[in-house]
């Protein structure tokens, strides 16, 4: 299937397949003794036999084409088919993705040990991730290559029915902008603004359709008990399905609702593009869903839709039959009002849309306008007409009863239904009505597209069921979290860090373990406590950092600082007492210091003070105030031994207090670029100088039309000297190597810098801290997520040079193989190739000898000439199945190994 770049402009990272497939029935439990039969490979194909190490029955054996670089924890990837896989090997049932283990084997053929810490097979696994697409079976699988030793690769898998799922073992982070994970657990899933409910697949119930940034939709299947599960992103046709989007940054900013417009029994989709190519910008586009039976899903593209009079519906819709004629019609906004849009085609057909010029639906006589309204509508009161509820941007939810009857609507003035229960603050709520704890009742669902609160007691919400505890005539309604009925998902849970926010990794409480700091928009900063390991780390549920008792809550620019604090962070010894303290920049350009006043494994913070530097002419100190939505970073920026400080600053208007930097000649609350505050102090009690920006070597600002964003000074080429690694916010992270001395500031070459990371669509990504995450050696980077996303993400060096350089490892499917009992290879044909792994040798006999399983359950005889084998031995078998003149099954052994042992 045909795939979009991830990550990085350069090139399509898309490893290939090989248009065989070598399928081979194969042997072997690894500790059960099991059988299998191979199927000839192609011919002048050579590939050793493996040791099964896993207890499923099944796997596909892959090579890694390492391209001739030396590969320390690379990820690479390659597109799989399980399902047909599976069924190819005679078994039924669906393939169970928590069965799916990956082992890298070495040159040897033994298999590579990864995580020591784990116990049993379980240490050979390396990290994993599949992403999946909607409806199709096929999935990419990205996985780990752990050295430039292993080249060979199994990955074992089965089905749900087999009942060997591990729904509980985290498969790990692969390391190419993965997300880090909490432990498994629930956690509730709605719809936002962006979203919506349907019953994509035709079960009767709901599932989530979730629109955004990107270009693509991304489906949750309802699988019962509203417990809903990731399918992916949908396809079209059989494809990954691209949306349209703006043609540089890859943007959509869709919404999408669904509906059986035409009546065909499947839903159609109709989708709100913000950014769009095809002049789709700010328009509603019509997608008629024309899947036949038994054929992939399909949608037809039917264009925008335009009122009679050729105006376009520019917001994200709702279809209902409004004025109870028979006919779906159309709600939306109009400039932020409700707005009808009543149906006047006489076709139900997509392409033959016709709808009325738009009219206010007003409530007690005056005109709905709310702040970018999400609507849904139902009879919650069981009277026979339709309600409105809507939902508005910063988290309100308003129900307008219907007093009038159902062809002529008379709503009454609105009420809040929901807003600061359970923690609901803003921003672009999404609301559903409909029955979703079956009892005849119907409830709503709320969700969020920026799940944040102004309240540092409240936790993180993320979709609420407002359960109907009242009668069908009068509802009341109940707050349902996800173990008391909301939609949830149950699973190892991204960090959720809000949108917009950043990460430092820093191990927190001393116990050797690198912990995340993260950031966010409201100003908070979290404490994300790593409970395992760098190799397969999980976190707890993400803390919010006090000092002086109270939560840390930074502030934004002047005219909206109660709202938005967008904090950015950095630790550091500060004063040289062995304890790191804690600095965190805010939204209007101030920098603060909390000092530790504990210890450095349990860490409490004092009061922020504010950092102060010099003026121009060393005759006062002044407050650090810069422009918006600063950042800092520590180090020592000139190499004197002395920590310094760089303070990013981004301009848009703010304006400073003292505007404490050089001028660069224009309107000052625009400036924006790195700040070098050269620490003319001690280390250890440090005072800052007088600013000077940040260039390249002539004498050019470092700046970018997005938001600078700080990130780590680190050696990154290893020549000695620190290079800068800085972000553009949501758009690149970018490598400023420092091509003068070791000693003194570094001198840079160009302002552009060199790309390391760039998202597919931006917005994906937020700052950057470059560190040695995996312990492996090297330097790799950990960010955050802009407006498109609230996770945390991984980038290893190894994926990053592979983008830059066009280097990744090319990946294909040597054959597939399942495991099968000695008791199934018996009734094989002869002449079938089998190979029997870890049969334990239970007679010795001259020319041949006998091997049972491990629980002596079967057996079978094995002829070898001149064989030296001996009683109570493991080993594993390569032979073809024959039947002798009294009828007694055997194989005839062409190779006797001894077993692999754990």
């Amino acid at each position: 299937m045909n795939l979009p770049r991830r990550h990085i402009a350069s090139y399509s990272y898309q490893a290939t397949t090989k248009n065989r497939m070598t399928l081979v029935i194969c042997a072997s439990f690894a500790l059960l003794g099991l059988a299998c039969r191979i199927l000839p490979a192609q011919a002048g194909e050579t590939f050793p036999i493996l040791p099964w190490v896993s207890p499923m029955r099944c796997r596909v054996l892959l090579k890694a084409d390492l391209r001739g670089v030396t590969r320390s924890n690379s990820p690479t990837r390659i597109d799989l088919d399980l399902q047909g896989i599976l069924n190819s090997q005679g078994l039924t049932g669906r393939v169970d993705e928590s069965t799916i283990e990956v082992v890298a084997y070495s040159s040897q053929g033994k298999p590579q040990t990864f995580d020591p810490s784990r116990s049993g097979h379980d240490k050979f696994l390396v990290p994993w991730r599949i992403e999946k697409y909607y409806p199709i079976d096929t999935v990419t699988l990205s996985f780990v290559i752990p050295n430039s030793d292993c080249t060979t690769f199994a990955v074992y898998f089965d089905t749900v029915e087999s009942g060997l799922g591990r729904p509980t073992r985290y498969p790990g982070l692969v390391g190419d902008g993965d997300w880090f994970s909490e432990g498994y657990g629930r956690r509730e899933i709605a719809a936002s603004r962006y979203d919506t409910f349907a019953d994509i697949d035709g079960d009767g119930d709901l599932d989530l359709l979730k629109g955004g940034t990107e270009p693509y939709i991304y489906v949750w299947e309802n699988t019962g008990e509203n417990k809903y599960v990731e399918r992916g992103r949908l396809t079209n046709s059989g494809t990954l399905w691209e949306l349209p989007k703006e043609n540089v940054n890859n943007r959509s900013w869709l919404s999408v609702e669904a509906n059986d417009w035409d009546d065909d029994g499947d839903q159609d989709l109709f989708i709100h593009f913000v950014i769009a190519s095809n002049n789709y910008s700010g328009k509603v586009v019509r997608y008629e869903n024309v899947t036949i039976p038994g054929g992939p899903l399909t949608f037809i593209d039917r264009g925008p839709i335009f009122t009679e009079s050729g105006y376009p519906i520019t917001s994200t819709v709702t279809i209902a039959d409004w004025d109870g004629d028979g006919q779906k019609d159309i709600l939306a906004s109009q400039d932020g009002i409700v707005t009808f849009y009543r149906n006047i085609g006489t076709s139900n057909r997509l392409s033959d849309i016709r709808l009325a010029d738009g009219t206010y639906v007003t409530a007690n006589g005056v005109p709905i306008q709310l702040w970018s309204p999400r609507i849904d509508c139902a009879d919650i009161d069981s009277d026979g007409d339709l309600d409105l509820f809507v939902g508005m941007e910063d988290g309100r939810i308003y129900l307008f009863q219907n007093l009038g009857s159902r062809t002529s609507p008379l709503l009454a003035e609105g009420r809040i239904v929901a807003f600061y229960e359970g923690g609901y603050m803003d921003l672009g709520p999404g609301i559903k009505v409909a029955d979703f704890d079956k009892d005849g009742l119907l409830d709503f669902v709320v969700g969020r597209y920026w799940e944040r609160s102004h309240w540092g007691w409240d936790p993180r919400v993320h979709g609420r069921l407002y359960k109907n505890v009242g009668t069908p005539t009068s509802p009341r309604f109940q707050i349902a979290d996800a173990w008391s009925g909301c939609p949830y998902t149950e699973g190892f849970q991204r960090i959720n860090a809000n949108r917009q926010n950043g990460v430092r990794a820093v191990d927190w409480d001393d116990d050797g373990r690198l912990d995340l700091i993260a950031s966010d928009t409201d100003g908070f900063v979290w404490l994300y406590r790593n409970t395992t390991n760098q190799l397969f780390p999980l976190f707890e549920k993400g803390v919010r950092l006090k000092a002086g008792g109270d939560y840390i809550k930074v502030l934004g620019e002047e005219e909206r600082r109660v709202r938005d604090g967008y904090a950015r962070t950095d630790v550091c010894d500060w004063n040289n007492d062995g304890r790191k303290d804690l600095l965190v920049a805010d939204g209007r350009g101030w920098i603060f210091l909390f000092l530790n006043i504990g210890s450095n494994s349990e860490p409490v913070l004092a009061p922020g003070i504010r950092l102060y530097a010099w003026n121009e002419n060393r005759t006062a100190f002044m407050p650090i105030d810069g422009t918006a939505r600063s950042s800092v970073m520590v180090c020592d920026w000139d190499g004197d031994g002395r920590k310094d400080v760089i303070h990013a600053i981004c301009g848009q208007g703010n304006y400073s207090e003292n505007y404490n930097w050089p001028s660069l000649g224009g309107d000052r609350s625009w400036e924006s670029g790195f700040l070098f505050y050269r620490n003319v102090g001690s280390d250890s009690d440090p005072v800052l100088d007088y600013p000077k920006w940040i260039t390249d070597r002539y004498g050019n600002v470092i700046t970018y039309p997005s938001r600078p964003n700080c990130g780590s000074f680190v050696d990154w080429d290893g020549d000695g000297k620190k290079d800068f690694i800085a972000a553009e916010f949501e758009n690149s992270i970018r490598l400023y190597r420092n091509v003068g001395s070791p000693t003194g500031e570094p001198v840079f070459n160009d302002v552009a810098g060199i790309t390391l990371i760039r998202p597919y669509t931006v917005q994906m990504i937020s700052g950057a801290d470059a560190i040695d995450w995996n312990k492996d050696g090297d330097i790799d980077i950990l960010t955050g997520q802009g407006h498109g996303g609230t996770g945390l993400r991984f980038y290893e060096r190894d994926y990053i040079n592979d983008c830059i350089n066009g280097t990744p490892p090319l990946v294909s499917i040597v054959r597939a193989e399942r495991m099968v009992s000695i008791s199934e290879a018996k009734a094989l044909s002869d002449e079938v190739g089998v190979i029997l792994p870890r049969v334990v040798v239970s007679g010795v006999f001259d020319g041949y000898f006998y091997v049972q399983t491990e629980d002596r359950t079967s057996g079978i005889r094995i002829e070898q000439p001149g064989h030296t084998r001996s009683v109570g031995e493991k080993v594993d078998i390569q032979g073809t199945l024959r039947t002798n003149d009294q009828g007694e099954r055997y194989i005839v052994a062409s190779s006797v190994t001894r077993s692999f042992e754990h």
